[in-house]
């Protein structure tokens, strides 16, 4: 890991380069890398400092984000998410901004297992910590549309549980709490639609490693609408979604982009 990633990790403060090499296995070692470079990239491409003035902050609730000088507002929000062989950033160059973002790869076929020798129904209950019974109840009774074989039809079940999923962890990580918080079932998200993968967009789509996105989802909390919320949940390729959350709903989320380790990432080295 250490010797194959030099350059990436010499970019790096020693004490972030340090957490990074204490992953034994090397997959998450370069999630970890890969997660510290995109918020010092941020940094760098939104607040026009120099890379080493890149310092990762924390606020009031620990998340990340960009402080320049400690006492001042924070310049820059953001929120890192990974998951599988992706890594994802959310961010917004302003001070009033909460934003959440999570990215789940779905292993359908690991899944349909479990679900194959426990049920579906008591699979999905393992999850009522995380879940409001309103929601399990959503997630158990929902039946995809069209006529599929057993094994598609338990896929897209998962996906509308990963819908779910990714979506309240967008949403909690806003907040700046974990899937812990006491509030977690009093919260629910209704009209939970699932993005279609990549492989089912038009192929006229200009971008074939991103699906639908869909955005008419809305979170009650103890029978409340929550006001002052923008939340999206996109596909990406054919086994990913990524759910991001903010509470400025006046301001639009750009396009996801795919980044390139030297075009995108080195070059931002130079930029200050």
């Amino acid at each position: 890991m250490e010797h194959d990633n030099r350059h990436a990790l010499d970019l790096l403060p020693s004490e972030e380069r340090e957490k990074v090499l204490r992953f034994y296995h090397i997959r998450d070692a370069k999630l970890s890398l890969g997660s510290q470079l995109l918020k010092h990239c941020a940094i760098v491409r939104s607040c026009q400092v120099p890379w080493s003035n890149s310092v990762i902050s924390k606020d009031q609730n620990q998340k990340p984000c960009y402080i320049p000088v400690e006492g001042m507002e924070k310049q820059l929000e953001f929120n890192v998410s990974h998951h599988g062989s992706l890594v994802v950033l959310a961010g917004c160059a302003e001070t009033d901004i909460q934003i959440g973002v999570d990215v789940v790869q779905i292993d359908a076929g690991k899944d349909i297992s479990k679900v194959r020798r426990e049920g579906w129904a008591s699979w999905v209950n393992t999850f009522e910590a995380v879940f409001s019974a309103k929601e399990i109840q959503d997630i158990v009774t929902w039946e995809p549309s069209g006529s599929l074989d057993e094994d598609d039809a338990l896929t897209a079940k998962l996906r509308h549980f990963y819908a779910h999923w990714c979506l309240k962890e967008a949403y909690v990580k806003m907040t700046g709490e974990a899937l812990m918080a006491p509030w977690l079932q009093d919260m629910e998200f209704r009209n939970v639609q699932v993005p279609q993968p990549a492989s089912e967009r038009l192929p006229s789509h200009a971008n074939a490693d991103w699906g639908e996105t869909v955005f008419d989802v809305e979170v009650w909390r103890s029978g409340e609408k929550v006001p002052e919320l923008k939340i999206e949940l996109q596909a990406f390729r054919d086994d990913y979604l990524i759910g991001t959350a903010s509470t400025r709903p006046d301001i639009p989320f750009a396009p996801h982009k795919l980044l390139n380790l030297q075009q995108d990432v080195y070059s931002a080295v130079d930029v200050g």
